[in-house]
């Protein structure tokens, strides 16, 4: 069944049928209709990714646009925040066809509003749209039994604007020589990024290499790194003497960054590095990411939200309201928004309010520059906070909601149920309930499970003093909830 995940319309490739992107992609149109965003002649900007199934779903978009009586102006094959930007700077609505991270067999359709992406309450307006054009059974003249279009339908001509001001946005930002005399390996795989973050380092000096090429579509899962990628990033860089390796996952939005050694520094970590070198004074960040961000004590305002993009917009555009003036946001996959114009080095870096993997990478390199540092000295200065995520893939998330209905309650009882469900080596301290369970031990470590908005899976992060004490605790609460299984 499709729904909305995290960040945009999700489900297998076998459910997103013709019909249902026909449907979808109409009832995102009538509700910018409704709100009058959109009269007939309209452009709407159109992406995606390298997936498989991408570009039958594209074209079926793309004859829903024009059929609703507006214009297409199609991207191409590019990262999502690149036909973001573009879409935002024209005040046009856009469609990125992505499943992102999520496994090979899966596949989504993530609409994004003249200036933003859409929220919670616009998903709703959508889905009730949605539910109304369904009923209409004149449509389903267009479909065959098994949802198939009748008719032909192409690809749009390419306009490669949207491109091409993307790699503009950061070399006008960094400039010309930011990277000069530094070597960076871009760990290509199947990332929509690939060859854009190429042209981006070279424009700024860097000598680069590009590595581990893929025809074959690799679902990179930035926020749980896998143990091969950190594997491959150790012999890069030793063979390279390499100053980092580079990545993104498939749509363009999660970074991936490792240091001069190939270690990896998670998307939090980046986080945090980049509100600090964009000296933001708002700061949005999901329940999941590392303590390090209120630690350091260097940020006028710090919110905590639910995880996923909507939620970390709506607290930085509620920032923005309330007249903060370096307004930005993140996930703890490392993905990066900003709200605000931003000043550095009297170089402006206009607001881009969607997950970006560039800007993170960027930025990272350009503190540790100001530092004079290495990637991994610069995590040195930093409190030494660490995070282990995995998940169970496949585990239902009727499943997973039994289970947390188990522990909804802060009392005594559902502390000793926890300690149970979840093998914690620790006391409970106090609970969270922002997004799943989080539960802080008295141990000062931190345990956090909920079920992904995306695919059918369940997320355990543990945060310690040390990697390995966080992966023995995630470990352990993992080979628990498999019990349960």
């Amino acid at each position: 069944m499709l729904k909305f995940g995290t960040s945009g319309l999700r489900g297998l490739v076998s459910e997103l049928t013709d019909r249902e992107c026909y449907l979808y992609t109409t009832a995102f149109l009538q509700y910018l209709l409704s709100l009058k965003l959109v009269k007939k002649g309209s452009f709407v900007a159109m992406a995606g990714d390298f997936r498989p199934s991408t570009p039958r779903i594209i074209a079926v978009c793309i004859l829903a646009i024009k059929d609703f009586g507006l214009n297409i102006d199609y991207c191409g094959i590019i990262p999502t925040p690149a036909v973001s930007l573009y879409a935002f700077r024209r005040k046009i609505p856009s469609i990125m066809v992505t499943g992102s991270h999520i496994p090979y067999d899966r596949n989504g359709i993530k609409f994004n509003l003249l200036q933003g992406e859409i929220l919670k309450v616009d998903e709703k307006s959508i889905i009730e749209y949605y539910q109304k054009i369904s009923a209409n059974k004149k449509r389903e003249e267009l479909f065959t039994k098994v949802g198939k279009i009748k008719r032909k339908v192409e690809l749009s001509k390419i306009n490669k604007d949207a491109e091409e001001e993307y790699i503009k946005r950061y070399v006008d930002f960094f400039g010309d020589n930011f990277l000069k005399e530094k070597k960076i390996i871009v760990y290509q795989h199947s990332s929509v990024a690939r060859d854009i973050m190429v042209k981006i380092c070279k424009k700024l000096g860097a000598k680069v290499l590009a590595v581990g090429h893929s025809e074959k579509f690799i679902p990179i899962d930035t926020e749980m790194i896998a143990e091969a990628d950190i594997e491959n990033a150790r012999k890069w860089t030793k063979k390279y003497k390499a100053d980092a390796v580079i990545s993104t996952d498939g749509d363009g939005d999660r970074p991936a960054l490792f240091d001069e050694n190939g270690e990896f520094i998670r998307g939090d970590m980046l986080g945090i590095m980049v509100s600090l070198y964009l000296k933001a004074d708002s700061v949005s960040a999901t329940i999941s990411s590392s303590t390090v961000l209120e630690k350091i004590g260097k940020f006028k305002n710090i919110n905590r939200t639910r995880i996923g993009s909507p939620y970390v917009i709506e607290a930085m555009n509620a920032d923005i309201r309330k007249k903060y003036k370096r307004a930005v946001s993140f996930e703890a996959n490392g993905g990066f928004l900003t709200g605000s114009v931003l000043e550095i080095n009297k170089h402006k870096l206009f607001p881009l309010p969607t997950r970006d993997a560039m800007l993170p990478i960027l930025c990272a390199l350009a503190l540790a520059k100001s530092k004079n540092k290495s990637l991994s000295q610069l995590v040195q200065i930093f409190p030494q906070r660490f995070i282990y995520s995995q998940s169970i893939k496949g585990f239902p998330t009727e499943k997973s909601l039994e289970i947390l209905g188990k522990i909804s309650k802060k009392d005594e009882k559902t502390k000793k149920i926890s300690e149970k469900i979840f093998n914690l080596s620790s006391k409970i301290a106090k609970f969270d309930f922002t997004d799943g369970v989080r539960m802080f031990l008295a141990n000062n470590e931190i345990v956090h499970v909920r079920p992904s908005g995306n695919s059918p899976e369940l997320r355990v992060y543990y945060e310690a003093e040390s990697l390995e004490k966080a992966k023995e605790g995630a470990e352990r609460a993992l080979d628990k909830l498999k019990t349960l299984f």
